[in-house]
C-alpha cells in the first residue's frame, strides 16, 4: 500500500501539465474525497509568476520546504493517485492551505 498524502501536503508529483518529469503539487484534499486512500486532489505549483497565483513563502511551511520561489495555481486542481507521488516537499499551515482551497473554489463558481 502506497503513502496516504493529506490536506496541506506539498509533493512532488508528475507533472501532468506540461514536459517535465514531475512538479510540486498541494494537496487540497480531506478524508472526505470518495478516495481518499487511493488519491487526492492537488493545486499545481510553479516557478512562473502571475498576478493571481499565490505566493509560497517560508513563512507558509510548518516543514519542509521547495528550493525555489514558488507560485500555487489554485485554478490547476488534478486527481492524483497517492502511489504516482514520488515524496513529500513539505507541509503548508493550515491557513495558507484554506486560502488555496478557496480560491479553487471561487474558480469553480462557489462563494
Amino acid at each position: 500500500m502506497s503513502v496516504v498524502y493529506t490536506r496541506g501536503t506539498v509533493v512532488k508529483g508528475p507533472d501532468l501539465l506540461a514536459e517535465h518529469s514531475h512538479r510540486p503539487y498541494v494537496c487540497l484534499s480531506d478524508d472526505s474525497h470518495p478516495f481518499s486512500e487511493e488519491e487526492a486532489l492537488y493545486a499545481a505549483v510553479t516557478t512562473t509568476r502571475r498576478a493571481v497565483a499565490i505566493l509560497l513563502g517560508d513563512d507558509d511551511f510548518v516543514s519542509g520546504g521547495l528550493p525555489r520561489e514558488s507560485y500555487v495555481n489554485p485554478w490547476t486542481v488534478v486527481s492524483i493517485r497517492h502511489s504516482d507521488i514520488q515524496r513529500e516537499e513539505g507541509r503548508l499551515d493550515e491557513e495558507t492551505v484554506s486560502n488555496i482551497a478557496e480560491d479553487a473554489a471561487g474558480y469553480l463558481g462557489v462563494e
